[in-house]
């Protein structure tokens, strides 16, 4: 006979432990579908400069962990002053235990234990099966942060579409399929994979970058560097050059070095100086069919948008290889002069699904009346996710 279901009462939510690494890592790959190593978790939970212990929220049941609610620290510049926020990240709770209250019972200690701070406040985008979670818990909706794919050859890309077909629509907002090509792609009759359509693919590309480089303009004083190790200084240099007035991550050379020290991604960067001066930079994340760009500075862009137009091209050029380019939120000056659609729209809604975030966000006590802000008082790059 089966036991009954738990009830939310039934589970104990404490404090996390040292010894709940593993049970930790164990269930990410679980839930996720990815693995994650120890030195990842020290680098995000341990070593993040802007708290003093592990934020996360362990539910357990007879002494063993099936639920996590995690948090990402940062430190958040509002105007004239810089507050810490929280950004919860890696929630999860057990396939066997779900529907039985655990979630909310997280959210209500994660509350009850920070709500003196710090934090000042709480922020995040939360998938569909969280969303509700949150709302039910104080967070308030402020807006929809858009996110941008670049196809860098759109035969390649409709074909994945027309060839494999809807079903094949990734969960993840990742183009219709994520293999190569010619794995995927069945040959034709009278079709050879060399013919008509790697000419007509190679057109369109060299098409594209002609094009690209005609929004660039020539300045001989300006020269472009490439890092393969983001230098931390010269960009914290740069943001302080345009310090935006909205509300996003306080970018320091402490948080770069933590940032760009995530042991799961690599990270290729691209500075402009003029007259040996850094006046701008692009920070590209790679995967093995997209590249991400997950910063831009300034982060006010119009000051310096001819150098970050030319660090774009720079950047469309070395990653030609990969299907989609993509972007989060306010990085770039002109996203549809190089062909950066939203998502959310066609023709991009037709051929992966949409990722765009609704931002939400939670007062805890100092009265800053975030949860009433406007959309437009906030500024994101990719850089800002607890997910780059």
């Amino acid at each position: 006979m089966n036991a009954p279901p738990r009830t939310a009462s039934q589970y104990t939510v404490r404090a996390f432990e040292s010894d709940d690494r593993a049970a930790f890592l164990s269930l990410y790959e679980t839930v996720f579908g990815h693995v994650r190593s120890p030195g990842w978790f020290r680098w995000k939970f341990r070593e993040n400069p802007y708290v003093d212990h592990v934020p996360i929220i362990v539910a357990t049941v007879d002494g063993d962990p099936i639920g996590f609610r995690s948090f990402f620290a940062q430190e958040m510049a509002l105007g004239g002053i810089v507050r810490t926020a929280f950004q919860p990240c890696d929630t999860m709770v057990h396939p066997d235990h779900r529907e039985r209250g655990v979630f909310g019972r997280m959210n209500e200690r994660a509350i009850e234990r920070y709500t003196d701070g710090p934090p000042s406040f709480f922020f995040n985008f939360p998938n569909e099966n969280s969303l509700p979670g949150n709302l039910a818990y104080g967070w308030q909706k402020i807006g929809t942060v858009p996110a941008y794919y670049r196809p860098q050859n759109p035969v390649d890309a409709f074909e994945e579409r027309t060839v494999d077909g809807p079903s094949a629509a990734a969960t993840d907002g990742r183009p219709i399929k994520a293999g190569p090509i010619s794995d995927q792609r069945p040959t034709e009759p009278g079709r050879s994979s060399n013919g008509l359509t790697e000419t007509l693919e190679g057109t369109i590309t060299c098409a594209h970058r002609a094009g690209d480089r005609l929004f660039v303009d020539s300045d001989d004083e300006l020269g472009i560097e490439y890092y393969e190790t983001p230098p931390a200084e010269t960009l914290a240099a740069i943001y302080r050059r345009s310090i935006p007035d909205e509300i996003h991550t306080n970018r320091t050379a402490e948080f770069y070095r933590w940032r760009f020290a995530n042991p799961a991604r690599t990270y290729l960067t691209y500075v402009a100086r003029r007259d040996g001066d850094p006046v701008a930079a692009l920070v590209v994340s790679t995967g093995t069919d997209r590249a991400r760009i997950v910063e831009t500075l300034p982060r006010t862009i119009e000051p310096e948008q001819p150098a970050l137009n030319r660090l774009l091209v720079a950047a469309v050029d070395d990653y030609a290889d990969r299907r989609y380019l993509t972007a989060f939120g306010e990085t770039m000056p002109s996203p549809l002069r190089f062909r950066f659609y939203p998502d959310t729209r066609l023709p991009l809604s037709a051929l992966v699904r949409p990722t765009s975030r609704t931002l939400l966000a939670r007062d805890l006590g100092e009265g800053l009346g975030l949860e009433s802000s406007p959309i437009d008082a906030w500024t994101f790059s990719r850089l800002d996710l607890d997910t780059t």
